[in-house]
């Protein structure tokens, strides 16, 4: 008996479904791609239950014939390609004829079209096609789909939670909007609108309806060179991400993953922000069909791409001289400082990092007696600059005073000497405005000033904000939140999180939410920040312990209140960093991973003088 044998359509259908339809989002860019395919001006999409109950995609473009409806849910049928030829220039979406019989393989799909002279429905259940019958619609179609996997329970075991899917959705549809900017694009979740964009072919105001307020802080560009074209908008350095999530990238207007374009962007903003940080960039490239292979994987997200490295030069020389002039002339023009909450709330309008990046910061160190700290700017030679203690009150959104009962004080550090891992220290001096040297028993240490306050602030925070209470303060102006719209529907999850910092965010409007009251042990310049931070990592990660988020947000917190580098410290200061980092449970490496100090033994200073 022979052992090979073909397999029929039905089964091949199911199994392409699982490269096609991983997840109810693949289904949603699907039919969607089909409706930007039809020449749509308008295309609604309504979900049930993330997806999972039902999935309708209605559009007003060219529609099909009955027999053409017939036939689309044909394995290999298409109306994109005919030749050889064809198929290594595509400028179309679709071209597989696999993505309508996979879904219908997995699901109940209800098909209405109407191509401007009859209108015809078909129904699908599960691969299994009903009879063709006439039906009345407006020019377009409807695709509908119930009961996805209903049949394949092996696939709904990887499903997440409803509130997760449709951030995916949601996400895939603001793709679609900032991709073409002349389709009107509306999606309702479970009867409600998440998302709309009205097709004005304007491509800052889709932007703004995805990030709100950074809007205003954008820069449109445009290059080219002999083979490729770059284009599109992007937020200025100061409104960053800790993720590259925020990286939209389309090639021929098809959205794609393409790491190396994306690394490019990200380099080109190395020199204006934190090498942690990642911009917010839509790019849309440009080329000859011919130079790019779309038909890499079947979810057609992967790309290959000849002369990359012509394009990777393009993106990284037009954008750095953009940020340029940009930076430039930010420079010159400073804003006046607002109250902590006024400027907390206007955060998204202001020059923050930049202005950090050229003027000197002053920062209390939280030690017992504060002097005055004499600081330097690295970018022009030195100059000596006293800060009087009233102007370091009203210092810039990094100041890092401490109320009484957060200050470290050196007289307060308990240290037990049995247990400690770095032994007693003296310091000598500070170099650089960088690192801390002290002298040991074992030689000379080296202490990285910025790398060590983390590590004690991360400490402090472990210490004394999980699971404890603290009294609220309300916020004379609520703060409100912008350009996480995808997020909105999983507000219970991030409050969750949230909790056990005392804080609590509310819907506000379709794509913002607002926080109206912080608790009394963070300043409210962090808070933006440090809410920003862990809706990043959500956003990122999708899923993730919580533990393990709540300890990367109180990193992130721990950074941001610790000294800088290029900051003078005064000896009283010095002694009280190196005490409490010898006081430090871990003291050896900040929460990132870097190490804190390290040491030149005697021994090895002894050999290289030739002693």
């Amino acid at each position: 008996m022979n052992k090979i044998r073909q397999l029929d359509t039905h089964l091949t259908n199911m199994i392409a479904a699982g490269e096609v339809v991983e997840r109810p989002a693949g289904i949603v860019k699907e039919l969607v791609e089909n409706a930007i395919d039809a020449s749509s001006t308008h295309i609604e999409i309504r979900v049930k239950e993330g997806g999972m109950e039902s999935i309708e995609v209605s559009d007003n473009g060219e529609g099909m014939s009955g027999e053409d409806l017939f036939q689309a849910f044909e394995r290999h049928s298409t109306s994109k390609i005919r030749t050889t030829q064809d198929l290594n220039a595509i400028l179309s979406f679709g071209f597989r004829g696999e993505a309508l019989p996979s879904i219908a393989s997995v699901s109940i799909v209800e098909a209405i079209t109407n191509d401007d002279t009859n209108g015809h429905r078909l129904l699908i259940d599960n691969g299994k096609k009903h009879a063709l019958e006439k039906a009345a619609r407006n020019r377009g179609t409807t695709i509908r789909v119930h009961n996805l996997f209903l049949k394949t329970p092996a696939r709904l075991k990887h499903i997440k939670n409803v509130s997760y899917e449709n951030s995916i959705i949601q996400d895939t549809i603001q793709k679609f909007a900032m991709g073409h900017p002349d389709i009107a694009f509306s999606l309702y979740s479970d009867e409600k609108l998440t998302f709309r964009s009205y097709g004005r072919n304007d491509i800052a105001d889709v932007f703004h309806r995805i990030y709100g307020s950074i809007s205003q802080d954008t820069i449109q560009y445009e290059a080219e060179n002999y083979d490729f074209k770059i284009e599109g908008i992007m937020a200025k350095p100061q409104h960053n991400r800790s993720n590259r999530y925020s990286i939209w990238l389309y090639i021929n207007d098809r959205m794609i993953r393409y790491p190396k374009a994306q690394k490019a962007i990200a380099d080109s903003f190395r020199r204006h922000m934190p090498t942690d940080r990642y911009p917010i960039v839509v790019m849309k490239i440009t080329v000859d069909p011919h130079l790019v292979d779309v038909n890499v994987h079947p979810s057609k997200w992967e790309i290959r791409l000849s002369k990359e490295q012509q394009l990777l030069e393009l993106i990284q020389s037009h954008l750095e001289e953009k940020l340029t002039e940009g930076v430039h002339a930010q420079k010159i023009n400073f804003k006046p400082k607002e109250s902590a909450v006024q400027q907390d709330f206007l955060e998204s309008f202001d020059i923050i990092q930049e202005q950090e990046a050229q003027k000197p910061i002053a920062k209390t160190f939280p030690s017992g007696d504060v002097e005055p700290i004499i600081v330097h700017e690295e970018s022009r030679p030195y100059e000596t600059i006293e800060i009087e203690p009233e102007i370091i009150e009203q210092s810039v959104s990094e100041d890092i005073n401490f109320s009484n009962e957060e200050e470290i004080k050196s007289e307060d550090i308990s240290i037990d000497e049995k247990t400690e891992s770095i032994e007693p220290l003296t310091v000598l001096a500070q170099m650089s405005g960088k690192y801390i040297l002290a002298q040991g028993d074992s030689g000379l240490y080296i202490v990285d000033q910025h790398a060590a306050m983390e590590r004690i602030r991360y400490e402090y925070y472990q210490d004394q904000l999980l699971n404890k209470t603290y009294n609220q303060q309300d916020l004379l102006i609520p703060l409100l939140i912008e350009g996480y719209s995808s997020l909105i529907n999983r507000i219970e999850e991030i409050n969750h999180i949230l909790s056990a910092f005392q804080m609590n965010l509310e819907p506000f409007g379709e794509d913002t939410m607002v926080l109206r009251s912080i608790p009394t042990w963070i300043k409210d310049n962090e808070v933006k920040g440090f809410i920003e931070s862990i809706l990043d990592m959500i956003q990122d990660e999708r899923t993730v312990r919580e533990e393990d988020l709540r300890r990367r947000a109180i990193a992130t917190l721990a950074c941001h209140s610790s000294v800088r580098f290029n900051e003078y410290l005064s000896m009283s200061e010095m002694e009280a960093l190196v005490a409490s980092l010898r006081a430090c449970r871990q003291p050896l490496h900040c929460p990132h991973g870097r190490p804190t100090l390290i040491v030149v033994e005697h021994s090895q200073l002894i050999r290289e003088f030739n002693r």
